[in-house]
């Protein structure tokens, strides 16, 4: 009999079902998109940037010691998978000076941090006029979320497709058996489950370019527009969001982003945003055009891609709900609505969910094991 059952194949939940079995539990997963999907558009993993970068103000939140964990377990990742995740420097730039001085709550976690305010812009990515700099992870995500899958089924653990229509369907499942804990990590389809239906949920639509750029190898991060709320009366508005995110490996990929558009299901490109992303990108680093390259329009496109991010107002959920049943007591590990931040905060997450699945399973021995 299986101890516990994850929905969603996703970088969070093939993450908490590896964790879940290191700590000796039988676990399967049920999805309706599978890891080794890259070109999905069902679920979000495989389209992310993706880099460490944590949006957290403060380090006293949930989310950032998910973050700070993730961050301390990635060194081995790069270690022992270079071409899937890798150190480089980062740059991080904006326009109008910040209370705190732009120094991030993470400045003493990351390394060789640095302030680099010029307001002459002369030294400064794009000719801004604050910045800093430090260095952090990349991921390859499609690479990475396909190296979790096929981590997860070399541990013995199986990954069925099914769609599921209510939250009381998994608890039973033919191919499965009966289970008293589900872990919920559908990311937007916690919106649709019966059961579920969290109406704080949405999709925050984001759309890059890949391009092929081998002599960049710094990511570049201007993100002041990135979920900014609309300017007020008289504002003058925020330059939109670009950021150039080097994919590790051999393909000498780069990821240029990008947007975040609330309440938006499209997943077809806009060339005219393309073109956008393009350019402001080309300001910020004109090696992406090549030596030779004398504009943005020189760039080398792989291709151009949307993701549908799983945001939640409010923020991600991540508790054990106890629900209660004719057949006995059940209880769901919620772990959906991290919307950007899912591969910086995956494996800080999928500790703690862990840890929420081990103390109800703790206090259920018999009825976990029969």
């Amino acid at each position: 009999m299986y101890d516990a059952l994850v929905l969603g194949a996703g970088v969070i939940g093939l993450s908490i079902a590896r964790e879940l079995h290191q700590r000796g539990l039988k676990v399967a997963i049920v999805a309706r998109d599978l890891p080794d999907e890259a070109h999905s558009t069902g679920f979000s993993s495989p389209w992310a940037g993706c880099n460490w970068f944590s949006f957290e103000k403060t380090a006293d939140t949930p989310h950032a010691e998910w973050d700070r964990i993730t961050f301390r377990k990635l060194g081995k990742l790069a270690a022992d998978f270079p071409d899937l995740c890798a150190r480089i420097p980062f740059y991080s730039v904006w326009s109008r000076p910040k209370p705190d001085g732009g120094r991030p709550w993470f400045h003493e976690l990351v390394g060789e941090y640095r302030d680099l305010d010029d307001p002459s812009g002369k030294s400064l990515p794009g000719g801004f006029p604050f910045g800093h700099t430090f260095t952090s992870y990349i991921l390859h995500a499609p690479g990475y979320t396909a190296h979790l899958g096929r981590q997860v089924r070399a541990l013995g653990i199986p990954i069925i497709r099914q769609r599921l229509m209510s939250i009381d369907e998994a608890f039973d499942l033919p191919q499965i058996g009966p289970v008293k804990l589900v872990v919920n990590a559908l990311g937007l389809g916690a919106r649709a489950l019966a059961g579920v239906e969290d109406e704080k949920m949405y999709p925050a639509r984001g759309q890059t370019v890949l391009v092929y750029a081998p002599g960049v190898k710094t990511c570049v991060m201007h993100t002041e527009g990135f979920m900014a709320p609309p300017p007020k009366a008289g504002e003058k508005p925020l330059p939109p969001p670009a950021y150039i995110i080097p994919r590790p490996g051999p393909e000498d990929h780069v990821v240029l982003g990008g947007t975040y558009i609330k309440d938006d299901y499209s997943t077809l490109p806009d060339l005219r945003e393309s073109e956008r992303i393009l350019k402001a990108c080309y300001a910020l680093e004109p090696r992406l055009a090549g030596p030779n390259g004398k504009s943005w329009r020189d760039i080398k496109v792989v291709s151009h891609n949307v993701g549908l991010r799983p945001a939640r107002e409010g923020g991600a959920r991540l508790e054990l709900e106890e629900r209660h049943a004719r057949k006995g007591d059940k209880a769901v590990v919620h772990a959906y609505g991290f919307g950007s931040a899912g591969f910086q905060c995956s494996l800080g997450v999928a500790e703690k969910a862990a840890e929420l699945v081990s103390s109800y399973l703790e206090t259920r021995p018999l009825e976990a094991k029969l």
